[in-house]
């Protein structure tokens, strides 16, 4: 089964767990915080990076794929800096984040945690990490993903960096439909075309996770910066209509693994998956024929997916000369070499968080392009009050034809009512 009740993801990401086992049920949930506006505490000046003597402590669960491209990455920061040393440590995923939070409160720890998105909000809050907004001028930002970015944007205060994406694309086999649709209307006429026998052009999924971020894409928004909702209006109206549009393309899912299946066995010309899939698929009809095309336009906006990543992390204990090394060295590792290291699909294969970073594997470069137009996934505890009635009002409305207006309203009731008993706790 590829995908589980999105009550127990829910609790997943406030856990911060992975969720593997299920290939399409479980986003793996590195979720991106919505930007919460409230003044965050002053960030500490860090020290000139030049001439840096000092240990990088590191923590990390990578595979050993993964731990290839760190390797590299260590060899290019300290051929440049060649008086920093690193203590490398490999933490099971499972325990690392138990493991951090329980050293860092005691003082120890190391100086940087490459971890889950999931993890930053309540590390910050606890005093564990720190924000290195002051450290990261507006040059850098800007070479980062702007989606990426709201990662580690948490009260203000800039969390951590993003050092890779992952998340919602739309995969197509070019076997099937040669050229990418520029717009929706493209790819429902280009499916209808390549509908032939057992062989569909398009199976599109509307369950929530893949489907929310299009309502931004089309210029609505899910909820405002504080986590409260603003679905329930006409925007909200128009991505319920163009979710039920999805069937004039071809057959629709919601949360199954029929549109998988049929794309793994060369019978579907597009679908929308998850990047984390994106070897398998390759494996399956061949990577020359598996392509990630940008989010067709639609209207005045265009379809979109939700964005996530995998962050580094400042512990709040690394100060002088040791926070200075660490913040050379997360500053480094979002830099283009080293987003290009981690590139390498032969080791790490990571899709970079900075824009513009020259990969060679088309299918890296073509979902980092897709990243560009898409959505953060949010992260606020808010959040958990929105799956279980945005999908019953989804259901509701593509499944049974309810009125979109009113099952929009219904689940800005009930989310409205849990989030002030999320606040109340």
């Amino acid at each position: 089964m590829k995908k589980t009740v999105w009550v127990l993801v829910a609790l997943v990401v406030v856990a911060g767990l992975p969720v593997a086992g299920c290939a399409r049920a479980t986003p793996q949930p590195t979720p991106v915080p919505v930007p919460v506006e409230e003044k965050a505490p002053e960030p500490t000046a860090v020290p000139e990076a030049a001439g840096l003597k000092s240990t990088v402590t590191l923590w990390h669960a990578w595979n050993e794929n993964e731990i290839e491209s760190l390797n590299d990455v260590i060899a290019a920061f300290q051929a440049g800096n060649p008086g920093v040393q690193f203590d490398v440590l490999y933490v099971p995923f499972d325990e690392l984040s138990g493991r951090f939070e329980t050293a860092a409160a005691a003082g120890g720890g190391p100086a940087l945690l490459i971890g889950a998105a999931g993890w930053g909000p309540a590390f910050y809050d606890a005093g564990l990490i720190a924000d290195v907004g002051g450290m990261a001028g507006e040059a850098f930002r800007r070479t980062i993903n702007p989606a990426a970015l709201s990662a580690v944007r948490y009260k203000g205060a800039l969390v951590g960096l993003p050092q890779a994406v992952k998340g919602v694309v739309m995969y197509r086999n070019k076997n099937i439909i040669a050229e990418a649709p520029a717009t929706f209307e493209e790819l429902v006429a280009a499916a209808r075309a390549a509908t032939v026998g057992d062989t569909v052009g398009a199976d599109l999924e509307y369950g929530f996770f893949f489907a929310a971020a299009h309502l931004d894409g089309i210029g609505g928004a899910l909820m405002d910066e504080n986590g409260d909702p603003l679905f329930n209006d006409a925007r909200g109206v128009e991505w319920l209509n163009l979710l039920n549009s999805f069937k004039e393309a071809g057959p629709t899912e919601y949360y199954t693994d029929n549109d998988v299946s049929l794309f793994r066995a060369g019978k579907a010309g597009i679908i929308i998956d998850a990047t984390w899939n994106m070897a398998g698929l390759a494996r399956a009809i061949g990577a020359q024929n598996l392509a990630i095309d940008p989010w067709p336009a639609y209207g005045d906006g265009h379809l979109s997916g939700y964005v996530q990543t995998e962050n580094i992390y400042m512990s709040a204990n690394a100060v002088g000369d040791a926070q200075a090394a660490a913040w050379a060295f997360m500053e480094f590792f979002l830099s283009p070499q080293a987003q290009a290291l981690l590139a390498d699909p032969a080791k790490a294969g990571h899709i970079p968080a900075v824009l513009g970073v020259e990969v060679a594997d088309p299918l890296i470069a073509q979902a980092a392009a897709a990243f560009a137009g898409g959505v953060p996934f949010p992260l606020i505890p808010e959040m958990d009050a929105y799956w279980e009635p945005m999908d019953t009002a989804l259901r509701s409305v593509l499944d049974e034809g309810a009125d979109p207006t009113a099952a929009l309203q219904r689940a800005f009731d009930s989310i409205t009512a849990a989030i002030a008993e999320i606040r109340g706790r």
